[in-house]
């Protein structure tokens, strides 16, 4: 017979599993999302490629070492083609970021590790952040491209200053890069796809920054998404109508609030396809 105190007490121990499953499990138990993107005019070259994506490391008294290069860890074993970082390395104070790339200079891939800086990387100044991922050997994307070569076949992958801190310029990050070339974007907020110029063709990008909200209700629904674009960008694959697909990363911290409820951190592995490729293959 179920009394009412059985079911009181039943209710603070369902109560107590939720709460330590928010705050002490998911913040610290990173999967691997694989994602296949299909690219249009994409070379044989890349059929296969892969793209290791990290962001939203969020180091901090709350996101440590120790899970950061348990991440790394992941990700190396992984045995990506690319690895890319799209910001936000820190949460808040600046002595956490040198720690914080030191250990994702550890990070390695057939075609190395590319970056891109994010709102939180501008908080110890940006001159700093900068100069820290530098002593690191990690290349950093400011509104430019890098152009990657591979069996005959080439993609550009480029990245832009952050939308928040700073002025993202695709233009400025694409010039020069032969239209027909296939084009990855990283961004770390995923609202700069929505202002993507005109005409410039972009058919990824990747981004972080929303953190899939951190919490989720039933049925996916994140009830906060720092984004003007609400669930749209919460996480996840997305095709907008001019022909961009735009993948944002749930992200390996948290901010703001130490918790993590149905919506477990992420590292990404992105298999690039040609569009017409067989889907059965």
């Amino acid at each position: 017979m179920i009394t009412r105190r059985n079911f009181l007490k039943g209710g603070l121990l369902l109560g107590a599993g939720v709460l330590f499953d928010g705050t002490v499990l998911e913040p610290t138990e990173a999967g691997v999302e694989e994602v296949e993107v299909r690219i249009p005019g994409l070379g044989p070259g890349f059929d296969g490629f892969t793209i290791c994506q990290i962001t939203d490391v969020h180091h901090s008294r709350v996101i440590r070492l120790n899970y950061i290069n348990k991440v790394i860890e992941t990700a190396n074993s992984l045995k990506p083609d690319l690895t890319v970082l799209t910001g936000d390395y820190i949460d808040q104070k600046k002595r956490y970021m040198e720690p914080a790339i030191k250990a994702l200079s550890g990070l390695k891939a057939g075609y190395g590790v590319l970056s891109i800086l994010g709102n939180h990387d501008y908080f110890p100044g940006r001159a700093y952040t900068e100069g820290v991922i530098a002593s690191h050997g990690i290349p950093l994307l400011k509104n430019s491209h890098a152009i990657i070569e591979r069996k005959g076949s080439s993609i550009c992958v480029a990245g832009v200053a952050d939308y928040i801190e700073d002025r993202p310029d695709a233009s400025g990050a694409l010039k020069g890069v032969d239209p027909l070339t296939p084009r990855i974007l990283l961004s770390h907020h995923p609202d700069y796809s929505e202002e993507l110029p005109e005409g410039e063709r972009v058919d990824l990008v990747l981004a972080g920054h929303t953190h899939g909200g951190q919490v989720r209700l039933p049925f996916g629904i994140a009830p906060i998404v720092p984004s003007n674009y609400g669930q749209k960008y919460s996480g996840g694959l997305v095709r907008l109508a001019r022909g961009t697909q735009v993948y944002v990363s749930r992200g390996i911290g948290i901010s703001m609030i130490p918790v993590r409820f149905n919506c477990p951190p992420e590292l990404t592995l992105i298999r690039l396809r040609p569009e017409n490729a067989d889907r059965r293959a």
